[in-house]
């Protein structure tokens, strides 16, 4: 059974940095390997839900503001999804020794993914030679079977063997590491998230004015105390309100000052 849990983390580390040429990243990056959707399923996977939410929650919020610039890459993110969320949550770790462990462990993991990259570069060049060549068996091949052929072996080799021997390597460190080092790293855990949310809210406004968004958001949680349910139905009926305040605007300009229902046309 816990060959078959390591097996379904290494799939499902796989999947989460599969580029798929009609989705992009869509259903991988920007779904399956956000920390918060990875520790729900390793959640599900070790019948642990609730730590799985709980460990997801931490490394979600830790890891938020990471992202490639351009071709570099600091550290991968479905490593701390998966193989380092299926780790913590085996071993019932706290948020700081996870976020620790997890930190660690996908920076290490992205000098692999530069491996990828790098036998990514052969295929490019075969296919061209393919493409030359008129050769389309050659051209698919090496456009979307070998990469992904190679990128699974590597992803899913290093998802499994993590995950199982990982959980009893961490288990010993975790029993040799003194007790006031822990401390230490679960009072680092509690400001990584402000850091994060730091990063995130950097890139995401545009207009200093929306920060007051953040601040409403703030508010309804810590000092009116709403449940995360209802903030979020606050948070659509703005965004809703938003859009259709910004398309009235454009409409009124459009027509010269006239603002326009969305049944009527412009004529």
């Amino acid at each position: 059974m816990f060959l078959l849990q390591c097996a379904l983390v290494g799939i499902l580390y796989y999947i989460s940095n599969v580029y798929s040429s009609f989705g992009g990243f869509i259903v991988s990056k920007y779904m399956l390997q956000r920390p918060l959707v990875g520790g729900l399923l390793c959640g599900v996977i070790f019948g642990d839900i609730k730590t799985g939410l709980e460990i997801g929650v931490a490394l979600q919020l830790a890891f938020m503001g990471v992202f490639a610039v351009g071709g570099a890459i600091a550290m991968d993110v479905g490593t701390i999804a998966y193989p380092a969320a299926a780790v913590a949550i085996i071993n019932k770790m706290d948020a700081g020794a996870a976020i620790a462990m997890a930190g660690t462990l996908s920076v290490l993991a992205s000098y692999v993914f530069q491996l990828v990259r790098g036998v990514n570069v052969y295929f490019c060049n075969q296919m061209k030679k393919g493409i030359k060549e008129v050769n389309y068996k050659k051209i698919l091949f090496n456009f979307m079977a070998g990469p992904q052929i190679f990128l699974f072996l590597i992803e899913f080799i290093l998802g499994f063997v993590f995950v199982y021997y990982g959980a009893g390597a961490i288990d010993s460190l975790m029993a040799a590491l003194p007790e006031k080092l822990l401390y230490a790293l679960s009072q680092f855990a509690s400001v990584l998230p402000a850091v994060g949310m730091a990063m995130l809210l950097k890139y995401n406004i545009t207009d200093k004015w929306q920060f007051a968004f953040f601040v409403f958001g703030f508010m309804l949680f810590s000092v009116m105390g709403l449940s995360f349910i209802a903030i979020t139905i606050f948070a659509v009926v703005i965004a809703y309100m938003y859009f259709r305040t910004g398309n009235t605007v454009q409409m009124a300009g459009a027509s010269g000052g006239q603002i326009i229902d969305d049944d009527e046309e412009v004529l």
